[in-house]
């Protein structure tokens, strides 16, 4: 019987990558987003996840074509660089209701399915919701929030046998700072890591019934540093967003 994966935001970056990876290990392969992939999947769906009624749509549309769901990626997110003294109302609720509530929506959806199938839940979350960053004060909040989700819902689900994976995501090279909001520009980061490589250790962490894992997992590193001595970190970030804004 076919094993079949729904990954959103799938025309770009991480979700592409998920896709093609998944694919590889023999999945069918449902993508959602709002721009059709230039990739070839079994089955695109176009839709706006901020909207209850495309939720609804996508759910409907996937049973049509599929009998099972076996994993769902929640992966679809924006960023947003800007302080909290000037952020716009409408920047922060598109942040939460794309990068928070669309994960929670579309996992009720599909929870009843994937209990039948014993199947795994994969949370495409960020660094910047185990460490705050300055400037990216919206963005890390719904990280925050979507890292308690997870844990939570793992722990409700492992009697029905469903995994809940979370990802603490890095840098990676995927052109994410320039589809974000805000008026600001971040600092560089060094060392970013490739796509592909990513959904690769996404796969071997699937295998595995991993947790949570960090990738680039030098990360660990950063969070830790971060986190006993904030006050050191509260400098050097700082210092870091001053030279960008110069630059």
């Amino acid at each position: 019987m076919d094993r079949v994966a729904l990954i959103t935001g799938v025309s770009k970056g991480l979700g592409k990558s998920l896709a093609l990876e998944f694919k590889k290990h023999g999945f069918k392969i449902c993508g959602v987003s709002r721009t059709k992939p230039d990739i070839n999947i079994d089955l695109y769906l176009q839709a706006d996840l901020t909207q209850k009624e495309d939720i609804n749509r996508v759910y409907n549309r996937f049973f049509e074509n599929f009998s099972r769901i076996d994993i769902l990626i929640n992966n679809a997110g924006i960023g947003i660089y800007e302080s909290w003294k000037d952020i716009k109302e409408e920047d922060l609720r598109k942040v939460y209701e794309l990068n928070f509530f669309s994960y929670v929506f579309l996992t009720q959806k599909f929870l009843d399915n994937l209990i039948k199938t014993k199947g795994t839940i994969i949370n495409v979350s960020s660094v910047a919701g185990k460490l705050y960053v300055p400037y990216m004060g919206a963005y890390c909040s719904s990280k925050y929030a979507l890292n308690a989700f997870s844990d939570s819902l793992r722990a409700e689900l492992k009697p029905y046998g469903v995994h809940v994976l979370n990802l603490i995501v890095g840098r990676i090279n995927t052109g994410f700072s320039t589809r974000a909001l805000g008026s600001l520009k971040p600092p560089s980061t060094p060392f970013s890591q490739s796509p592909e490589n990513f959904a690769k250790a996404v796969y071997k962490a699937y295998k595995k019934r991993k947790r949570e894992i960090t990738f680039p997992f030098w990360y660990k590193f950063f969070i830790f540093f971060g986190n006993l001595f904030p006050n050191l970190y509260d400098s050097l970030a700082l210092k870091s967003w001053e030279k960008s804004k110069k630059s």
